[in-house]
């Protein structure tokens, strides 16, 4: 056993399992059960996946609204008799096409633990995702089924829907392609009523919802920290009734968008209901 996997094994609290017999949970997934949570686990994908991709439209709206308000002279020299002209940095980013998507890459797989696995067939950085979570016992023994970064796709996936939970690796588990599990000749397993062409569209459907959700999962956090950002100091021009009366008179389709931002935003951070004049949350730079 090499070093490293020998410190990751003495270290992880999940480890235990892994050097004992691993067993898989007794007799199959239900078709009933199979079915409910599968539907279950796609709305919720979609949900978020919807939820992310507004908050998304909302920055490139903010973006393109700023972008051409800011080339005229006389909005901009308005937002410095307003003492206005401190726009947010990652706004002033996004107009001048410095996306974060572009400029920060977000976690990736490590390669280096996937090939390496420890006694019992689990690689090390399944370990690590599932080290602060609650783990039922036999979750190892699902995954160690499927091949080393189908291992950590699926932890991702759990912890991302906050469903670290037998069911749900097994959902997982069923609709894996054969060439990613451990044994490709396994049968897959099969359901009174559901044709096995049923079963590729919903390996096909759960591949392409797991790979648009994990996206949104990265960057999620990051789109609602800009668009919290970009609402509060959207919230600071709403509040002066000079660039507003030029925008109604001028832009008024970028003052109903500003209107329609300041609505979303308080779903995405219901705090700033309660705020009037919110304290700037980034770095501000002038235009």
């Amino acid at each position: 056993m090499m070093e490293a996997e020998a410190h990751t094994l003495k270290s992880s609290r999940h480890a235990i399992h892994l050097t004992g017999g691993l067993c898989e949970p007794a007799g199959p997934l239900h078709k009933y059960v199979f079915l409910r949570s599968l539907k279950k686990q796609n709305e919720e994908m979609r949900a978020f996946i919807l939820e992310a991709g507004e908050a998304r439209e909302r920055l490139e709206v903010a973006e393109e609204a700023f972008r051409e308000l800011l080339a005229v002279d006389v909005f901009r020299g308005l937002l410095t008799t307003e003492s206005l002209a401190v726009l947010p940095q990652a706004l002033m980013d996004r107009i001048a096409g410095k996306h974060p998507e572009n400029r920060i890459a977000p976690p990736g797989l490590d390669f280096d633990k996937m090939g390496r696995r420890l006694p019992g067939g689990i690689c090390p950085e399944v370990l690590d995702l599932l080290s602060d979570c609650v783990v039922p016992l036999k979750m190892f023994g699902l995954l160690r089924q499927v091949v080393p970064d189908r291992q950590v796709e699926i932890a991702k996936l759990m912890i991302a829907l906050r469903k670290v939970k037998l069911n749900t690796a097994r959902v997982f588990i069923i609709l894996t392609p054969q060439s990613q599990l451990t044994d490709p000749s396994r049968p897959r397993q099969q359901y009174p009523g559901i044709e096995a062409v049923q079963l590729a569209a919903m390996e096909s459907e759960l591949a392409d919802l797991s790979s648009r959700f994990q996206r949104a999962a990265e960057w999620s956090g990051i789109w609602n920290l800009e668009l919290v950002a970009a609402r509060g100091y959207i919230l600071r021009v709403m509040e002066s009734a000079k660039v507003v009366r030029y925008l109604a008179q001028h832009f008024p389709q970028r003052l109903g968008q500003f209107q329609t931002i300041l609505d979303f935003s308080t779903h995405i951070d219901p705090s700033m209901r309660r705020r009037r004049r919110p304290a700037p949350t980034q770095v501000h730079q002038r235009w």
